[in-house]
């Protein structure tokens, strides 16, 4: 519940209405509280008092009761409006959900709130508005300002005798990636117009000087413009005390006997005036620094109460310096700008939030004015020069954070420091600046031009102790047949909101944000942004993005898949997903997920509140889960206060159901255990792709403009296999068609993926081993002439695997698809290493169905539990229902298990379960791509600058019911033959030679580990043979049997002969009655590595199964302590530098 206040203007005292919770406050216009001069944004440098100016207000001795209200800056502006115009037309952008507070405003509005579609003439209804004597006012973003100019100037001349008119301009500017950012940039065009240019830089502004705004319209007659940042300020949502309804109305019936020549100077009556009714001092010019300031920053708009946190920090450090916020851009007065600045300055910034671009032919409107009032007769400095008025940038596509304490230190430290005049870019952080370049084709060129300072490393440490903050996550969409009312991603974050404000010792600030592009088209996600200032505190008006959250919240666990949410979660924080995990094994996403969730130490809550909600039959009730289950998560309030507030929401024949609810969800909210340095471990083979899911055909995929709804066109093409007519544009297959007919016109050409580096030819396959031996070890010679395969000593290759192709048809024939039908998917690229870069490269792939699943899904793959669910959504037949349900509960988790054990794939899933078998469409969401597996090369490039060799050894297994099994990659590799082109990229490894030759290498490998070894002695072959001296080489080699796996025995006998090799000592751990291991030979010769590893500072290398590597170990222990001369404790911590050093490898599997 909000609390209401009345403020009385008497004759020096208080009076309180005693039955009423409404306070009574009087204050005498000459003994005006200095601290109360302090606008919605504290600074920590005390504001001087502003002096009023005298003359008659008739808003004196009258009562404006105000009232706290939770919204944002935009609906502020709209609730002033919509009480003193009496009309109201509003132009939005973009059709977009409003929030529950707007739906508020303008269901109690006196106004007559009109929404028109934005088109050139627009405004026109405005000015007929107008000519009928009716007070108007209009909200609109400024990319449609060019549309309403002609009328903007008009009414701006014909205002004297018009009735008052406000233009309330959200100032935003949609990038080139969708994002929104802010800019001024578009009011340019209003510096002849006469029309005045009013700015606010907070929530708490947007509402009072709306109000100045439309009572200034009235006292002056004059074309008002009030203009803010629409990017962030008209989002944001915050407690703003607003006027009442009533109180605005009287407001609009006012009028002043104030008058005087200068605009600007009657705007400060106005300010001066509406004092007694905002409890707020205005100033069209307002100075926060030391009085002897050499070093100023002029600024317009939000920027400023950063400016202020900065200037006092370093007024602390003993600079002098300060900042101007400018309120009033236009109209100028030099008179009253002459009192604003401290005539010790030696340099000032005119900081504006406009594009470098908007420079190129002009000087900012900031600049112009400061350039002409230093020429004028009113600036009487100090010094005898005049200051340097430099340039700094800050808007346009270069906005991609808010303006930051640590910018605005940045900008104050440039300013004093810096001996150019040049105009500078102040942004964030060298990444944020690369990102917007890549966004600013317009821009970039003409960005070299300008200077750049980063305030990343100048942020405040600890300015954050006693703030929390949160991001929940949702999608926008809710599926009509799995959603209950009041689950809504609107309603449940408005609800959430309203308890979070229920603590008058806490100040919430909150923006909720859309994602843009491809992503959010396919699967629209609403994110949003809380801080909870526990101390209650004032802070900056406009806050930072939530880069790092204590707690995250995931309303559907999908977006685990498509987005990095946990990089969102800060160390140790807390990531909360409402999903039916109930262990770690649960957990099937991403391995880049498990890394983030491992390394960043968080706590993996989860709650299943779409269960619990079947246990309640009210779906009030039920949609109180989320809340319940967040304030669990965050420790704001416990159980009972939860419950105590959630109370007063319903009535009391409910509250016993409601506290059952609240009950049983706190309980079930769960903190998963998992095993640590599994997930650290975690690697996705293929991360791009793993990264960017492939989910829809592109003649199915949603349209790049944001909040496009194609769910009808996905539900068409689906029905038809993916095969989507349009009467209005050319079919798919006729276009697919053309591309390959007429590839220069549509740019199209054969070429590999952008995740796979090239196409190699076979040129050699030859099995190592007996062909009546149990394990198939085969060597593989590729072809690398004019291919783009460029490999150093050590690395690995990735090789792109097919099922087989008899096993596709027969799947395709299940879903009665012709394999050679072609069809069109979304590229995903790679981002580029270097930053700046643009992400080039075709947009789409056409190819057919049977390739899309030889070579893109894993269909023969193993499925997740993931798999599962999504076929127990789609079963139509009771008793499959029945099985998938058994299988995903805790009690089918011995038949789960077993169909693991058996290697039950994707397709066999579907065949088992033909009700539940999804469309084309969405197996290309359910089903993983293909991944690539890494070899070790065991090659080296310099002895073979046009080859590349690989050992493998087939990975097959027997199942419990006795099924005999093969790795997808190593049977496909088995059957290759020569000529055959395989699908490879190169990949790095930990395994590296020393940089110095001369240096001594002890190889260990256990079979197929023999790869990279084989490298390293054919590197140290080349170099010895072109001349360089090359260090002593032991090879310790392990297998079965000699006969029959001795993998390369004949090249390493003749590099032993021929003294490259030093030692090599081969164990054949089957070849005799008692069982020799490479480690047995490793411990006889002791004195042989202790020379080699102490002495001579050796290199020592492991590569095969993580089995041996314990007694390996325990190997080396022994020789360093019975020959080194070093105790047990220093022979370990002499392996662990070796392994800091990197002359301690081990590559193991």
């Amino acid at each position: 519940m909000s609390t209401a206040a009345s403020f009385q203007v008497e004759d020096g005292f208080v009076t309180t209405s005693a039955n009423s919770a409404v306070l009574k406050t009087t204050l005498a216009v000459d003994e005006l509280d200095e601290n109360a001069s302090d606008t919605s944004t504290a600074s920590l440098v005390p504001t001087p008092p502003h002096k009023l100016r005298t003359g008659h207000s008739d808003l004196r001795g009258r009562v404006f009761p105000r009232t706290d209200c939770f919204c944002s800056g935009g609906d502020a502006v709209l609730h002033v409006a919509s009480h003193i115009s009496s009309n109201v037309f509003e132009y939005p952008l973009l059709s977009s959900t409003k929030s529950s507070q707007t739906h508020k405003i303008k269901r109690n509005t006196r106004a007559r709130v009109v929404t028109l579609e934005i088109r050139p003439g627009a405004a026109e209804a405005v000015r007929g508005a107008l000519a009928v004597g009716a007070s108007s006012s209009a909200l609109i973003p400024s990319q449609t300002l060019p549309l309403f100019l002609p009328s903007l100037f008009r009414l701006a001349q014909s205002a004297e005798t018009s009735a008052p008119a406000v233009f309330h301009v959200a100032c935003e500017v949609i990038r080139r990636d969708m994002a929104v950012a802010s800019s001024y940039e578009p009011l340019y065009a209003l510096q002849h117009s006469g029309a005045l240019l009013l700015n606010s830089a907070s929530p708490q502004e947007c509402h009072d000087l709306a109000v100045v705004a439309h009572v200034a319209a009235q006292r002056l007659h004059k074309l008002l413009v009030h203009f803010y940042d629409g990017a962030r300020v008209a989002r944001e949502l915050a407690k703003v005390e607003t006027l009442t309804g009533e109180s605005l109305e009287t407001l609009a019936s006012l009028r002043s006997t104030v008058s005087s020549s200068d605009v600007v100077e009657q705007v400060q009556s106005v300010m001066n005036d509406l004092f007694h009714v905002l409890q707020r001092q205005y100033r069209v010019y307002e100075y926060f620094g030391v009085e002897d300031a050499e070093y100023v920053v002029v600024v317009v708009g939000e920027a400023a109460a950063a400016l202020k946190q900065a200037a006092a920090y370093e007024q602390m450090l003993g600079a002098k310096v300060g900042m101007v916020q400018v309120r009033l851009l236009l109209p100028w007065s030099h008179k009253l700008f002459t009192q604003a600045l401290p005539a010790t300055v030696k340099r000032v910034v005119a900081l504006e939030n406009v594009a470098p671009s908007a420079l190129t032919f002009q000087r900012g409107l900031l600049t112009q004015n400061l350039q002409v009032f230093f020429q004028s007769s009113y600036w009487k400095p100090a010094v005898e020069t005049a200051p340097v008025v430099v340039t700094g940038v800050y808007g346009g596509v270069f906005r991609n954070s808010t303006f930051s304490v640590g910018m605005g230190r940045a900008v104050l430290r440039h300013l004093a420091t810096a001996s150019s005049r040049r105009a500078f870019i102040v942004t964030k952080s060298e990444e944020l600046y690369d990102a917007a370049l890549v966004n600013a084709t317009s821009e970039s060129s003409q960005a070299t031009k300008f200077d750049v300072v980063f305030g990343e490393s100048l942020e405040l440490e600890g300015s954050a102790a006693f703030t929390k903050q949160f991001l929940f996550y949702s999608f926008d969409d809710v599926e009509a047949d799995a959603a209950r009312p009041g689950t809504e991603t609107t309603s449940l974050f408005d609800s959430t909101l309203d308890l979070l404000n229920k603590n008058p010792a806490t100040r919430v600030n909150a923006v909720m944000t859309h994602s843009a592009g491809e992503e959010a088209a396919q699967r629209p996600v609403s994110t949003l942004e809380v801080r909870v200032a526990l101390d209650g505190g004032n802070g900056p008006a406009t806050l930072e993005p939530v880069k790092q959250a204590d707690v995250v919240v995931v309303t559907r666990s999908e977006l685990l898949t498509h987005y990095d949410v946990a990089r969102s979660v800060k160390q140790g924080g807390k990531l909360l997903v409402l999903t039916g995990w109930k262990t770690a094994d649960d957990v099937d996403e991403r391995a880049a997920f498990k890394q983030q969730v491992a390394s960043r130490d968080i706590q993996l809550l989860v709650v299943d509140t779409n269960e619990l909600a079947t246990r309640v039959e009210d779906d009030a009730v039920a949609a109180v889960g989320l809340q319940t289950a967040f304030f669990k998560a965050s420790g704001l309030y416990d159980e009972n206060v939860i419950l105590a507030l959630l109370e007063g929401q319903f009535s009391e024949e409910k509250h016993a159901m409601l506290r059952s609810f609240v009950s049983a969800v706190w309980g079930d909210v769960l903190t998963l255990t998992y095993p640590l340095n599994e997930w650290l471990s975690a690697t996705d083979v293929d991360e791009e792709s793993a990264a960017k899911q492939l989910t829809l055909f592109s003649n199915v995929a949603t349209s790049q403009v944001p909040f496009a709804d194609n769910a009808d066109s996905a539900t068409v093409a689906s029905k038809n296999g993916g095969k989507r007519r349009s009467y209005a544009e050319v079919s798919r297959d006729t276009k697919a068609a053309w591309q390959l007919m007429f590839p220069d016109a549509y740019e199209a050409h054969h070429g590999v993926r952008d995740h796979v580096t090239d196409l190699v030819t076979v040129t050699k396959w030859e099995r190592l081993t007996p062909e009546d031996y149990s394990r198939n070890v085969f060597h593989i010679e590729m072809d690398t002439t004019n291919t783009m395969i460029k490999y150093r000593i050590g690395e690995a290759l990735a090789v792109f695997a097919h099922n087989e192709e008899k096993d596709v048809v027969k799947f395709l024939q299940t879903y009665n698809v012709d394999p050679e039908a072609l069809v069109a998917l979304p590229v995903a690229h790679k981002k580029k290493k270097k930053k700046g870069e643009p992400v080039t490269g075709p947009s789409e792939e056409t190819l057919t169905y049977f390739q899309l699943f030889s070579h893109v899904l894993d269909i023969f793959g193993r499925p997740s539990k993931k798999f599962y669910q999504a076929l127990l959504e789609r079963a139509t037949d009771e008793k499959e229902k029945t099985t998938l349900t058994v299988l995903l509960d805790a009690d089918g988790k011995d038949e789960y298990k077993r169909r693991v054990d058996e290697t039950v794939t994707f397709a066999e899933l579907l065949e088992e379960f033909p009700s539940a078998r999804p469309t084309l469409v969405d197996l290309l969401a359910l089903v993983p791509r293909i991944k690539p597996r890494h070899y070790s090369i065991a090659s080296s490039m310099k002895m073979n600058p046009t080859s590349v060799h690989l050992l493998i050894v087939v990975h097959d297994w027997t199942t419990p019911s006795g099924k005999y099994c093969v790795g997808q990659a190593t049977r496909f590799l088995s059957g290759v033959t020569v000529g055959q082109k395989l699908s490879v990229s190169v990949c790095s490894s930990v395994m590296k030679l020393p940089t110095n030759p001369e240096d001594p290498i002890v190889m260990a490998g256990l079979g197929t580990g023999m790869a990279p070894f084989r490298a390293f002695i054919q590197e140290r072959a080349f170099l010895r043979s072109q001349g360089v001296k090359v260090g002593p080489v032991a090879l310790y080699f392990g297998s079965r049997h000699k006969s029959k796996e001795h993998l390369y025995g004949n090249e390493l006998d003749e590099y032993e002969a021929d003294g490259l090799v030093t030692y090599l000592r081969c164990a054949f751990s089957r070849d005799q009655e008692h069982k020799v291991y490479i480690q047995d030979k490793i411990a006889e010769d002791k004195e042989i590595l202790a020379d080699l590893l102490l002495r001579q500072n050796g290199h020592f290398y492991l590569c095969g199964p993580t089995w041996p590597v314990a007694d390996v170990r325990e190997a080396l222990v022994a020789s360093f302590t019975q020959v080194g001369g070093l105790d047990r404790r220093q022979a370990n911590a002499t392996i662990e530098r070796m392994r800091e050093e990197g002359r301690y490898v081990l590559e193991v599997y």
